[in-house]
C-alpha cells in the first residue's frame, strides 16, 4: 500500500490524532504531522498536520518525493537534526524557517508507505528517549494503517462476494438470450401476482405469445437469425411493458406476460403494440415475422387457471390462421 487513497482516511485520522499530541507533547516540536508516500507518482502527501506555534504545515498538502525533507533527511541517514538552515539552506523545509526536524518512516511488512515527522522554528535537541519513543508512536500509525487496510480488504472481499452472490441470482432468474425472466422466477412472482390479484379483488390478466411459423423460420435462416427473432420478440415485451407488468421467455419461441389491475381489454391494446414492434423490428431479418397472441383475464374464471385460459385462446389465434389476437371466451 502506497498511500491513503485505499482505506477510510477518516478513521485513521481520528485514530491518530492524539498521537500527534502526544508527540508535540513529550518533545516540544511546535508541529508533528503524518505523510504517505506513492511511490507510483513518486508524490508524498500531509494526510495530517498538527500545528502549534508560527510554523504550519498544511494538511493535504503535497511535494515530489525528490524535494521532501523525509527524503533529504533519510538520504543522510538522519533521524534528527537541529540544523535544517546549515545542512540543507536551499530545502522547502529552510524556506520555511525550520531549525529542527525529526522523521521516522512508517513500514508495513517492510515497506515504507509514509512518515511521521515533527518540525520547529526553533531549535529542539531530541535524546535517544525521544527517538525511541516516537519510534514507538511510528510503530502504533503502522498497526493502526494495517487494521485499516485489512479492514478496508475484508469489507472488499465481502463486497465482491455479495456482487457474485447477485450475479448468479440474476443468472439463476433471467433468460440469456433476452434478459426476461425464465419460467422459475416468472411462476415465483406470477403466485404473489394471484394472492395480490385476490386480496385487492383487482382484475389479472395474461397474455401467452408464440413466434408464428418459428421453426421453418430457424430452419431455413439458421439459428443465429432465429435467435434475433426470439430477441426482438424479448426487446417488444420489454418494450410495452409496465413496471407492474411481469414478461416472461417461458422457452424456445413461447413467451408470457402477467398484468396486475388490467382487464382484457386493456393487455390486448399492449398485445396490439407488441405485433406491431415485431413487425417492424422483424424486418430487418430476411423475412418479416409475426407473432400469435392469447388472452385470459381473471374476470374468465379462476386466476389459478389463466394461464390455461391463455394458452386455449393462443390455440384459437393459430387455428384462425395464426398472426392474431384471441381473447379466451368461457363456455
Amino acid at each position: 500500500m502506497n498511500s491513503l487513497d485505499v482505506i477510510e482516511q477518516d478513521t485513521f485520522i481520528s485514530a491518530a490524532t492524539p498521537l500527534l499530541n502526544l508527540i508535540t507533547h513529550i518533545t516540544g516540536l511546535k508541529t508533528s504531522f503524518i505523510t504517505t508516500i506513492d511511490w507510483q507518482t513518486q508524490q508524498q502527501t500531509v494526510v495530517i498536520a498538527q500545528n502549534t506555534g508560527s510554523l504550519h504545515i498544511e494538511t493535504g498538502s503535497q511535494v515530489a518525493w525528490t524535494d521532501s525533507m523525509c527524503q533529504l533527511m533519510l538520504s543522510e541517514q538522519l533521524t534528527a537534526t537541529t540544523e535544517i538552515q546549515l545542512r540543507f539552506p536551499n530545502s522547502g523545509g529552510a524556506l520555511q524557517g525550520m531549525q529542527s526536524f525529526v522523521v521516522l518512516p512508517i513500514k508495513i511488512a517492510d515497506q515504507m508507505i509514509g512518515t511521521l515527522c515533527g518540525a520547529s522554528d526553533d531549535k529542539v535537541e531530541l535524546d535517544v528517549h525521544h527517538i525511541k519513543s516516537l519510534g514507538y508512536i511510528a510503530d502504533a500509525l503502522a498497526l493502526q494503517l494495517k487494521l485499516t487496510i485489512d479492514a478496508r480488504n475484508a469489507q472488499a472481499k465481502v463486497d465482491s462476494l455479495r456482487d457474485q452472490i447477485e450475479n448468479l441470482a440474476t443468472l439463476a432468474n433471467t433468460d440469456p438470450l433476452t434478459g426476461l425472466l425464465n419460467r422459475r422466477a416468472f411462476q415465483h412472482r406470477y403466485e404473489f401476482a394471484i394472492k395480490l390479484s385476490k386480496r385487492t379483488k383487482q382484475p389479472l390478466s395474461v397474455m401467452m405469445i408464440d413466434i408464428d411459423g418459428f421453426k421453418q423460420f430457424n430452419d431455413e435462416f439458421g439459428h443465429e437469425t432465429g435467435d434475433a427473432v426470439i430477441k426482438i420478440v424479448g426487446d417488444g415485451l420489454k418494450h410495452i411493458a409496465r413496471s407492474t407488468d411481469i414478461p416472461c421467455r417461458v422457452g424456445g419461441d413461447e413467451f408470457i406476460l402477467a398484468a396486475l389491475n388490467t382487464d382484457s381489454e386493456g393487455l390486448t391494446q399492449l398485445a396490439e403494440r407488441l405485433c406491431e414492434y415485431v413487425k417492424q423490428h422483424s424486418d430487418k431479418l430476411q423475412r418479416s415475422c409475426s407473432i400469435s397472441i392469447g388472452i385470459a383475464s381473471s374476470t374468465h374464471g379462476a386466476a389459478e387457471e389463466l394461464i390455461r385460459f391463455a394458452d386455449e385462446a393462443l390455440y384459437m389465434s393459430k387455428a384462425g390462421g395464426r398472426d392474431a389476437i384471441s381473447v379466451y371466451q368461457p363456455d
